[in-house]
This record gives structure tokens, C-alpha cells and sequence, in this order.
């Protein structure tokens, strides 16, 4: 016997045949005002990817793929164009890049990281300092670490500590520490190319739409001052909402339980030392290593410290790297082998690249991106093109809330490029700030996967309406934040 319908079940079969009905549709309907009949049947085929994507009828990188036969057969895109994505330079970056982050997972100093930050003498059984550690050690890590593992990970704390104290679920120190352990690694993530899948969709697109690749060191210049003024936002906000002083009266911080885990991690390991140097050579090379190829007379090797063929390089010595031998075999193990790279690659963020990168071409060639922010121009009227800029960041920031980001940020980012155009504001650093403020799903289990995790993972301990209240007081913050960085610092930077 057949389960009976559900109204989930409605809803997906229903966004599922709407999606090819409104292409088709829009395909043969006149040119709107403004239009050619090319851009119609481009803008056709971004309607229909689009609202599988924000409806997420199918997994994201699954929509994604569809571009290639939904373009191919509306015949705004080959499928070969589409297949040419792949050998994208921000394919490349996720590539490398997650293999070198794979290596800190595998090695588990991850783990080694967050228990030595809670053993720092500064803490000493203070819970307002305890809140400020947990705050800024899930948050900078993830600005190099992927968010949802850190997600995990610091969840699995909070829960332990809530257990080792007895700890009611309506404890203001567990409320912390359960928000904290998504909007934390949320925030950080903006602090560098490698801090979450959005930032490299935001590159990908950037490259796309307005020519200009950003370096890695072009973003963290923005991202990492961004990432501690919006922690201790964060911060102060948490402790608001939650005070740990008032609700942690005879709360005894569990110091040995969190020295216990950090000893039974043992002396740092050969393979946790490989993983450390792999990373400081890879950031030393993002950041410096035009110069220092400069400096060392290597002209014609500079062209090749790009962010990409940095991550792959970097990433490919990890299979090089000796870190002890089998003593069965005698032969050597590395810091990382095949296996292991298979697990921690970002396959469906590539596969969701490619979907989200054919998306911006299409936009583009269809010239669907300047007549949307035509329409967008016509309903704002004649104002300043400062508060347009901060409409986008605002508006930006809150529809991640309800849709998931990844499928957000193809859209608003032509569109921001191309009121950019029209109202005299800096395209480049307006795309960043809208790419910053995408980070930001923290409300809602079901657009940010890091609450998700955070509810399923805290045996009772984490509570819904707390990331609502929490969530919105930081992307309003936030997004006022981000916004001032990049309009006031953002022209020193690029």
C-alpha cells in the first residue's frame, strides 16, 4: 500500500512540473519591454533553474547539472560551453583547496584546535570568557576550515559540556553555546576565499560578470577585519540575548573534562605537523608569493601564483609529504592518499559551480542582467546610489535566511553589478559585500545546513526560536557592518 501524499510531497511535484512550464512559457511569450526574443529564452532558462534552485525540488548540485540540457536545449548554451566550466580557475581553487583542509580533518588537528582554545589560561572557568573563546575559536577557524564539520564539532562540545554540569536545555550558557556553534562558523566563513562554498561561487561569478579575478588576498584584506568585528558583534549580541553571568550562578566551568579531552588527543602527531606546514606555505604563497617570486628574480614563474595553481600545488604535496612508515609493508605513509582526498574534495560544490556559472554567461548573453536592473532603476526612482548599495546588502543578507545562499548569489550579483552601472557605485566592492553578506543563514533549519546540524546534533539542548531571535539581530548588525567596511575601507584595499 502507497503512502498517502504529503503536503511536502505535493509542494516538490508541484514546483517540479512549474519550473519547465514557466520556461516554456516565457519562451514563447513577445519580447518584454526592453527584451529581444534572445534574451527571452535566455531568461526563460534562468527562471526555470532558478526556482528549482530556490525551491530545492532536487539537491542543488543535481539542479545544477540541469543547465546542461536545459541550456542545450533552448540553444542559449552548448552543453560543450557548459562542460568548458569545469577547467574554471575557481574549480581549481575548490579543488586544492579542500584537499589541503582535508588534510587538518584527517590528521584531526581540527579537534586539537578547539580543545587547546578552551584550555587557554585566559578562560580559567570564567563563563562569559568561556562564551568569547567558543565564539572566536569556531569563527577564525572556519575561515579557513569548512563551516559544517566545525559546526559539528563544536556542537559535540557544548553538548559535553552541558552534560559534564547538568545542564538544563533553558540555560542561558547552553543557549550560547548552541547559536554560537552555527552563527559563529557563519560569520567567520567570509574571512577568506577557502571560508565556505559562497565565497567561491562569489569569485566565479565576479570573474564572469564584471572580468576581474579577486585574489585571495583581495578578499581576506576585507574578510578578516570583517570576521572580528562582526565575532565581537556577535558576541556582545549572544551575551545579551543570553547572559551567562545571571543564569550561571553556581555554574563550575568542567576544566578537567576539557583538559582530559585535550590530553587523550596526545603529542601533536607527524601527520598533524604536515598539515600545519602545508597550510603556512599555502597562505604565505596567497598572500605573498608574487612578490616573493619577484624578489627572487623568478619573473616568469610569477604568473603562475595564482590562488588556483597555488591551492592545486599545495594540495598535490600533501601525497608527497612523509609522515611515518606502515609497519607491516615498510612502505611510507603520507599526509594524505587517494582515499582521503575522494572524502574531503568539495565534488558537489564544483558540481553546483558549474550550474552557477553557466547561470551568470547565460544572464549575461541574454543581456537579462542589465534589463533587470533597468526594471529595479525604474521602481527605485532617482536616488542615492549609496542607499541602492546598501538595499542590496540588506535585502541580500535576509533572503539567505529563507533561500539557501548558493542559490541566491546568482542572481543578485548581476543584478548589483549592473545597478552598479547605472547609479555610480563601485561594482567590484559592491559585489563582495552582497558575496560577504550571503554567508549569513543562520535563522532557519531549513536554508542554513550549519543550524540544521546544530538541532539535530544537540540532543535536546538547542532551541529553534533562539536562532530566529539571535539570527536576525546579527544580519541586521552584520549587514550594516559589511556595508561601512567595504564602502569606507574597501578603496584602500582595491
Amino acid at each position: 500500500m502507497s503512502a498517502p501524499a504529503t503536503p511536502a510531497l505535493c509542494r516538490q511535484i508541484a514546483f517540479f512540473a512549474l519550473g519547465p512550464l514557466l520556461c516554456f512559457l516565457l519562451k514563447d511569450l513577445p519580447p518584454l519591454e526592453g527584451m529581444n526574443p534572445d534574451g527571452m529564452v535566455c531568461l526563460a532558462g534562468c527562471v526555470w533553474l532558478m526556482l528549482w534552485w530556490m525551491t530545492e525540488v532536487l539537491p542543488l548540485p543535481v539542479t545544477s547539472l540541469m543547465a546542461v540540457p536545459i541550456f542545450g536545449f533552448l540553444g542559449v548554451m552548448a552543453p560543450d560551453k557548459v562542460f568548458a566550466t569545469i577547467g574554471h580557475p575557481a574549480m581549481m581553487l575548490i579543488f586544492g583547496a579542500t584537499i589541503i583542509v582535508g588534510v587538518w580533518k584527517e590528521s584531526n588537528l581540527i579537534e586539537r584546535y578547539a580543545y587547546w582554545c578552551f584550555n587557554l589560561p585566559f578562560v580559567r572557568g570564567n563563563p562569559v570568557r568561556m562564551v568569547l573563546i567558543f565564539t572566536f575559536g569556531a569563527g577564525v577557524m572556519s575561515a579557513i576550515a569548512p563551516n559544517i564539520p566545525l559546526t559539528i564539532l563544536f556542537i559535540s562540545i557544548a553538548v559535553a559540556i552541558g552534560k559534564s554540569c547538568n545542564l538544563a536545555p533553558d540555560n542561558n550558557m547552553m543557549r550560547s553555546l548552541c547559536t554560537l556553534s552555527a552563527i559563529a562558523p557563519a560569520l567567520g566563513g567570509v574571512g577568506t576565499p577557502l571560508g565556505g562554498a559562497p565565497n567561491i561561487v562569489v569569485i566565479a561569478i565576479v570573474a564572469t560578470v564584471l572580468g576581474h579575478d579577486i585574489t585571495f588576498w583581495e578578499w581576506s584584506a576585507l574578510g578578516m577585519p570583517l570576521v572580528f568585528v562582526t565575532l565581537f558583534a556577535c558576541f556582545a549580541i549572544t551575551a545579551l540575548l543570553f547572559p551567562v553571568g545571571k543564569a550561571g550562578k553556581g555554574f563550575s566551568m568542567p576544566e578537567g573534562y576539557l583538559k582530559k579531552k585535550l590530553e587523550a588527543l596526545g603529542p601533536v602527531s607527524a601527520h598533524e605537523h604536515a598539515a600545519i606546514w602545508i597550510m603556512v606555505v599555502a597562505l604565505v604563497l596567497w598572500c605573498s608569493g608574487p612578490q616573493i617570486f619577484s624578489a627572487l628574480g623568478l619573473e616568469k614563474e610569477v604568473r603562475m601564483m595564482t590562488a588556483p595553481v597555488i591551492a592545486v600545488l599545495m594540495g598535490a604535496s600533501a601525497f608527497l609529504v612523509p609522515i611515518r612508515r606502515d609497519r607491516e609493508s615498510g612502505r611510507l605513509i603520507f599526509a594524505m592518499n587517494w582515499d582521503q582526498a575522494v572524502r574531503n574534495i568539495g565534488w558537489g560544490i564544483i558540481v553546483l559551480q558549474i550550474g552557477a556559472i553557466a547561470f551568470g554567461q547565460v544572464l549575461l548573453k541574454g543581456g537579462v542582467d542589465k534589463w533587470m536592473a533597468q526594471c529595479i532603476q525604474m521602481f527605485l526612482g532617482d536616488i542615492h546610489g549609496l542607499l541602492v548599495w546598501f538595499a542590496l546588502v540588506f535585502i541580500t543578507g535576509f533572503f539567505s535566511q529563507i533561500i539557501m545562499s548558493l542559490a541566491v548569489i546568482p542572481l543578485m550579483l548581476p543584478i548589483t553589478a549592473g545597478l552598479a552601472g547605472i547609479y555610480g557605485f563601485d561594482p567590484l566592492l559592491a559585489c563582495i559585500s552582497v558575496g560577504f553578506v550571503s554567508n549569513l543563514t543562520t535563522m532557519f533549519p531549513f536554508s542554513s545546513v550549519a543550524v540544521a546540524a546544530v538541532i539535530a546534533g544537540s540532543e535536546g539542548y538547542a532551541q529553534p526560536k533562539d536562532f530566529i531571535i539571535s539570527g536576525f539581530l546579527n544580519t541586521t548588525i552584520v549587514t550594516v557592518l559589511t556595508f561601512g567596511l567595504c564602502w569606507l575601507v574597501g578603496p584602500m584595499v582595491l
